[in-house]
């Protein structure tokens, strides 16, 4: 189905945009990790250039530990914030990729399928629209217009019956019944109206209301879950 590989496309470049921020989150992570390590290392590591001093002078005090721990305290904590920020980017990328993996839900997969069968419905009312429009039965077309019904018919039916078998719930298995009901009967209605047994074939009014039930029942079809339409 078009929507089902439009479908498929979407989630395979929502794959590749997020790798790619996985991989920019990553990269900005090293960079700033190595960042904050080199700036801990050179505010820790002694001074090798010591300044010398005038003969006589006494050396200065040495710092004391508290004054040690609380020059590196801020430095510290900010490594641990950006391993913190990276533990949390890893969680977020990890539940973004397996979320793009499940794929479109079950009743989305079947809303999309109604809407092509409700394309491919319209068509073929609209082609037994004109075949049963005055003097059409006996038009010099009017056998190549009923074969392209028949083919019409059948590629809906196998349809129908596809989506019926695939239906999430029992509301959109009845409404596939539905339309595979009213199709039926249109179709055998409209069978013999040009069949050779003239004693079968119904009054012109019946095939209309056949034609109306089915055109109904495809409304409802393409109707969606929350009632407002597309």
């Amino acid at each position: 189905m078009r929507n089902d590989a439009r479908a498929a496309r979407i989630r395979r470049r929502a794959s590749c945009l997020i790798l790619t921020g996985a991989t920019l989150a990553a990269g900005l992570l090293v960079a700033g990790c190595s960042g904050t390590i080199s700036s801990v290392v050179k505010s820790a590591a002694p001074s090798v250039n010591l300044p010398t001093r005038p003969a006589g002078q006494s050396p200065p005090a040495a710092a004391s530990p508290e004054s040690t721990a609380t020059s590196s305290s801020p430095a510290s904590s900010l490594l641990w914030l950006w391993i913190l920020l990276g533990v949390l980017a890893i969680i977020l990328i990890t539940y973004l990729i397996a979320r793009s993996r499940r794929g479109p839900k079950a009743g989305d997969v079947w809303q999309s399928r109604a809407i092509d069968a409700y394309a491919k419905g319209s068509a073929l009312y609209d082609a037994m629209e004109l075949a049963e429009a005055p003097g059409a039965l006996v038009a010099q077309d009017a056998a190549a217009r009923w074969a392209d019904i028949q083919r019409r018919a059948d590629d809906l039916t196998q349809t129908l019956y596809a989506m019926r078998e695939a239906a999430p719930d029992e509301d959109k298995r009845m409404r596939s019944d539905d339309v595979l009901v009213a199709l039926q009967s249109v179709r055998s209605a409209m069978a013999a109206e040009r069949g050779t047994d003239v004693s079968q074939v119904p009054p012109p009014d019946l095939v209309r209301s056949r034609l109306m039930s089915f055109g109904a029942s495809l409304q409802a079809l393409r109707e969606p879950d929350d009632g407002r339409p597309y």
